[in-house]
């Protein structure tokens, strides 16, 4: 058994990720911890665990007797957790998953966690790994084929619709924690100011614009995201990108079906999808057309693609991937333990 410890337990994040490794059959969940909610009965912290587990949630987290330490929180909380752990982890194999975005620049040697383009690296001796934040999984996977196939030569335009759970920060892509934030969801809707004309000018910006080059070195382009809230839903991410292209959809199709074809989660669709279809599962829906209302780009000589990938942010997009990341350290076939059933409201 997978001998596993989870920091930031107070948020919603620790709180999908409990519900999913208590389940898990491989998984041991030993310890969780938060400052915030130290001593609480991890099935008060978050709903839905009343007779799963028998757990209080510690003041601190000690990677001690642990096969592998998950970082939820704050970036800051990570940050200081690693300086204080990073010898003992490094010395006794202790694998680290990150969901904070706290060493996404690759700091204490970590790979960075999008299973579709590094599952190699995952499966072949890595130990520490720090995962996308939930904006830059959706858009990711919406151009991993492209830029895979190095067919991304323009600038990238992504329109991002954030579900109201997530309290994000127009200049950051990392969920804000919130004690006992999974009991109740909020229906106050903070505006988050578009980020229009600045390219690779946010967080999530940066992060694809860097994922995008890594995958395809000759990408030159700009990386512009505007994020909006959803109300219209509690929990989900919709990306909708637009690049241009000349390509044919049946090709698209053909070269986004080989792309995915041996990965788990990942599907291409023929309508368009909605957060509805991948609630509360690990899963990313993508589609692609040229829609007739978008005038062709100044050269007249291609028009422009858009492709829609939704995610469940909480699950594909935080607390799902880290699983998923998880199986692939230690060797386990990936969808084990995530099988999960969707909720479609």
């Amino acid at each position: 058994m997978i001998k596993t410890g989870i920091l930031g337990a107070d948020t919603m994040v620790a709180g999908e990720l409990i519900r999913i490794l208590i389940n898990h059959p491989d998984v041991d969940l030993r310890t969780v911890a938060s400052v915030e909610i130290a001593g609480t009965d991890v099935a008060l912290a978050h709903r839905g665990l009343v007779g799963d587990l028998n757990l209080r949630v510690e003041a601190d987290l000690s990677p001690e007797g642990l096969d592998v330490v998950m970082l939820c929180g704050e970036p800051w909380m990570a940050r200081r957790w690693m300086e204080q752990h990073s010898q003992f982890c490094t010395d006794n194999e202790v694998r680290i998953i990150d969901l904070t975005g706290a060493f996404r620049n690759g700091e204490f040697d970590m790979t960075y966690g999008l299973p579709e383009f590094n599952r190699k690296a995952m499966v072949r001796g890595a130990t520490r790994v720090s995962l996308p934040s939930p904006v830059a999984m959706a858009v990711e996977l919406a151009l991993f084929p492209l830029a895979k196939n190095m067919l991304l030569s323009s600038d990238v335009a992504a329109a991002v619709s954030i579900a109201s759970t997530e309290q994000l920060n127009p200049n950051t892509s990392t969920p804000l924690a919130s004690p006992y934030a999974a009991t109740e969801v909020s229906t106050r809707l903070d505006p988050i100011a578009p980020i229009e004309n600045r390219p690779d000018g946010s967080d999530a910006a940066r992060e694809i614009a860097a994922t995008l080059r890594c995958i395809q070195p000759s990408f030159r382009g700009a990386v512009y995201v505007n994020l909006s809230r959803n109300a219209a839903t509690p929990r989900g991410i919709t990306a909708s990108v637009l690049v241009s292209s000349s390509t044919s959809l049946t090709e698209l199709r053909r070269l986004y079906d080989e792309a995915y074809h041996d990965h788990n989660f990942t599907y291409t669709v023929d309508s368009l999808p909605t957060v509805l279809d991948v609630a509360n599962t690990n899963k990313c829906l993508i589609h692609f057309d040229y829609p007739a209302d978008l005038p062709p780009l100044a050269d007249f000589t291609r028009q422009r693609l858009r492709i829609t990938a939704v995610i469940d942010n909480l699950l594909k997009g935080a607390a799902g991937n880290a699983v998923h990341v998880l199986n692939l350290l230690f060797g386990l076939s990936e969808r084990t333990g995530l099988a999960l059933k969707a909720s479609a409201y």
